[in-house]
C-alpha cells in the first residue's frame, strides 16, 4: 500500500485484467494549485470532487505544448474546430450526427446550463430538478431568481430512477415550470436513464411546453450493458432540448474551460444565444480549444482504456464493501466515476461526510448537498489508482460498520 505522500507506480495488468492507465503521482497531485488534493491537507485522501486523477492522453498533451512552443497566446479562430471534433466524436460513438452550425463554444459546462437556464424560464418561473442531484444545480435558481421544482428519482432494488409519470404530475401541477435540467448520466447516483424513458420526457416537454437542458458531461463513462442515449438523437427533441457537453470529465480538463452547448433547432439557438448581453458569455481559451480538439480527435482509445478501468475500479470497490463493510448499501452506478453511498446503518450521525473526513480522514461529498433523498448518503470518487482507492477503502472501512 502506498501511503499519502508516495508515488504509485500502479500494478502490471494481469491477464483478466484490463490495461492500466492508472499510474498516480500523488506527491505531485499534492500541489498548492491542485484543489482535489490540497483543500482539506496533507495527510487526507480526496474523494470529494469529480475528477479524476489519471494523466491526459499524450495527443492533448502534445497539442497544448506545440502551441507553448509556437507562443500563440493570442486571440484564436479555431471553435469551429471544436464543434467539428464532437461531431466525429458523436458519430463514432453514439451514431448521432450533431450540425456543428449549431453548436455555440463556451467557456464551460456550467455556464452553458446556465445560460440555457435563464434563457428559457424567465425570472419567477419553474426550474424542474431531478434531487438527488448535481449540488451546484441548487445553486442556479437561488441567484437568477427561478424556482427550484423538484422532481425527485425513487430509489428501488436496483439503484435510482427517474419515473416520467411523476414528472407528468409535477408539471401538470405547476404549469410554471419551464426548464427541466436533467444530469444525463446522473450525477451523484450514477443512473443511465434509458431511450424509452427519455423519449417520455421529450414527449411530456412537448405536451407541457418546457424545454429540457441536458449536461451529457459524463455521457462517456457508461458502463456496458447500459447505454447512453443523447438527448438531442431522439425524434421530435429539436425544438425542445440543449445539450451541453465538454470533454473535461472524460480527460480531466476542468482547469481549461472549454465546453459546446449544442441545438438541433436553429430558432430555439437563436432565443438561447440572444437572450444574454452579447459579450457576457466570453469565449473558450486557446488552451482549452487545444485540448478539447485533440482529445475529441484522437482520444478515442484512451477514452475506452479509460471505462475498463473505470469498470475495474467500480467492481473492485463494491467487492471491498459487500465483503468488510456490509452495513453500506452500494448500488454499482451504471456511469461516472462516483459511487452513492447509503451510509444509514453506520451510526455517523446527520453529517456522514464530516463524520468521515475526522475519524477516517477521507474527503467524501455529504449527501445532503444533492438535494431530497441524500440524507445518510455520501458521495465517493473512484477515479483514482487502484492503489489509492484502496488505502481509501482501507481508512473507510473501520468507520463503515453497524454500531
Amino acid at each position: 500500500m502506498t501511503g499519502p505522500g508516495a508515488v504509485d507506480p500502479g500494478a502490471e495488468a494481469g491477464p483478466a485484467e484490463p490495461a492500466r492507465i492508472d499510474r498516480v503521482d500523488v506527491g505531485a497531485k499534492r500541489s498548492p494549485h491542485n484543489a482535489k488534493w490540497s483543500e482539506y491537507g496533507p495527510d487526507v485522501l480526496p474523494a470529494w470532487v469529480a475528477e479524476h486523477d489519471f494523466r491526459q492522453p499524450d495527443p492533448v498533451i502534445e497539442a497544448m505544448a506545440a502551441t507553448i512552443e509556437r507562443r500563440e497566446f493570442g486571440y484564436h479562430r479555431r471553435d469551429p474546430e471544436v464543434a467539428e471534433a464532437f461531431g466525429g466524436w458523436a458519430r463514432s460513438r453514439y451514431g448521432w450526427d450533431p450540425d456543428p452550425d449549431l453548436a455555440v463554444v463556451c467557456v464551460d459546462a456550467l455556464q452553458g446550463v446556465t445560460a440555457a437556464v435563464t434563457a428559457l424560464a424567465a425570472e419567477g418561473q419553474g426550474v424542474i430538478l431531478t434531487p438527488p442531484v448535481y449540488h451546484i444545480f441548487w445553486r442556479i435558481c437561488p441567484t437568477s431568481g427561478r424556482r427550484p421544482v423538484e422532481w425527485p428519482m425513487r430509489p428501488g432494488p436496483d439503484g435510482w430512477r427517474l419515473d416520467p409519470d411523476d414528472l407528468e404530475a409535477v408539471v401538470a401541477a405547476d404549469p410554471g415550470a419551464r426548464v427541466l435540467l436533467l444530469s444525463h448520466p446522473q450525477n451523484p447516483t450514477g443512473n443511465v436513464a434509458g431511450r424509452d424513458t427519455l423519449a417520455r420526457i421529450v414527449e411530456l416537454a412537448h405536451a407541457h411546453d418546457f424545454h429540457i437542458v441536458s449536461d451529457e458531461i459524463h455521457g462517456d463513462m457508461v458502463y456496458s450493458p447500459a447505454e447512453f442515449v443523447p438527448m438531442l438523437s431522439l425524434d421530435g427533441a429539436a425544438e425542445r432540448v440543449i445539450t451541453v457537453t465538454s470533454p473535461a470529465k472524460t480527460f480531466a480538463l476542468s482547469g481549461l474551460r472549454c465546453a459546446l452547448s449544442i441545438f438541433g433547432d436553429p430558432e430555439l439557438r437563436r432565443r438561447v444565444v440572444e437572450a444574454h448581453p452579447p459579450l457576457l458569455l466570453g469565449h473558450a481559451s486557446r488552451m482549452g480549444v487545444d485540448a478539447s480538439v485533440a482529445a475529441w480527435t484522437e482520444g478515442a482509445a484512451w477514452a475506452d482504456r479509460l471505462v475498463d478501468q473505470l469498470r475495474a475500479h467500480r467492481d473492485h470497490l463494491a467487492r471491498r464493501l459487500a465483503a468488510e463493510a456490509p452495513a453500506v448499501r452500494l448500488h454499482r452506478p451504471e456511469s461516472t466515476f462516483l459511487a452513492w453511498l447509503d451510509v444509514s446503518a453506520c451510526g455517523l450521525g446527520d453529517r456522514p461526510a464530516a463524520a468521515l473526513l475526522e475519524r477516517a480522514r477521507v474527503a467524501l461529498v455529504e449527501g445532503t448537498e444533492f438535494g431530497t433523498g441524500g440524507e445518510d448518503h455520501v458521495r465517493l470518487n473512484f477515479g483514482t489508482s487502484k492503489a489509492v482507492l484502496d488505502e481509501i477503502i482501507d481508512r473507510l472501512v473501520p468507520c463503515l460498520q453497524a454500531p
